[in-house]
């Protein structure tokens, strides 16, 4: 049992989760797999840091100060923080 603490702390330290709940959108990754919507993209938070985000078709969709604009490398919209882009709505 003390390995799976140590190994958690371990991991937790890396930003990855040890079998605790999923990240929501806004909380930093570094996989998809760690987020609720299984979006980790760098960027989505206004810098360089890699950020759990959602799929969106309006701002509508995306928590208070994101916009849904910008789109990943699928071309999929992303709630992100900051004004919208020419992409988004």
């Amino acid at each position: 049992m003390r390995v799976l603490a140590l190994a958690c702390v371990f991991f937790s330290l890396l930003g990855s989760t040890c079998g605790g709940e999923p990240k929501n959108v806004g909380e930093p990754c570094s996989d998809n797999d760690e987020c609720a919507r299984g979006l980790c993209v760098q960027g989505a938070g206004g810098g360089d840091e890699a950020l759990c985000t959602r799929s969106c078709a309006s701002s509508d969709e995306c928590p208070n100060g994101w916009t849904c604009s910008g789109a990943t490398q699928d071309n999929v919209l992303i709630c992100r923080r900051g004004d919208a882009t020419p992409f988004g709505q």
